[in-house]
């Protein structure tokens, strides 16, 4: 009895630490920057009249006032997680034919570091 005791107690302590160490991971930010583009599929002449991108950048450490999508000043807020989303209209991006577009999210940090991630989407007519 005092084996079976032991043996639950090791593997509490043991399932603990396992667990504390997955979600210590799982809270951590990724190193690299992150974006989706949605949609990620433009229909020109539809009803669709921006384009939002979600990134993994905390907005908190974002200088609003820097993030451009393709070099064009955009509206910018924290999604529910407080990461930075950012919303250009279809008509700023100037595109007039069907193809591939590539969208750049850049911008700087409160801290003056630069940041720069980049998506394809696709363009049909």
């Amino acid at each position: 009895m005092k084996h079976v005791a032991r043996l639950s107690i090791v593997l509490l302590v043991v399932g603990s630490v396992v667990g504390l160490a997955w979600a210590n991971k799982a809270c951590q930010r990724a190193e690299s920057i992150d974006i989706m583009v949605s949609p990620n599929t433009l229909v020109l002449g539809s009803f669709c009249d921006a384009v939002t991108v979600h990134s993994n950048i905390p907005y908190s450490t974002v200088d609003a006032a820097t993030v451009t999508i393709n070099g064009v000043a955009v509206d910018t807020w924290a999604d529910d997680c407080g990461d930075l989303v950012a919303r250009i209209s279809v008509a700023d991006l100037g595109i007039v034919q069907p193809g591939e577009i590539t969208l750049t999210l850049s911008g700087k940090s409160v801290g003056g570091e630069e940041f720069a991630a980049s998506e394809i989407i696709t363009v049909r007519q």
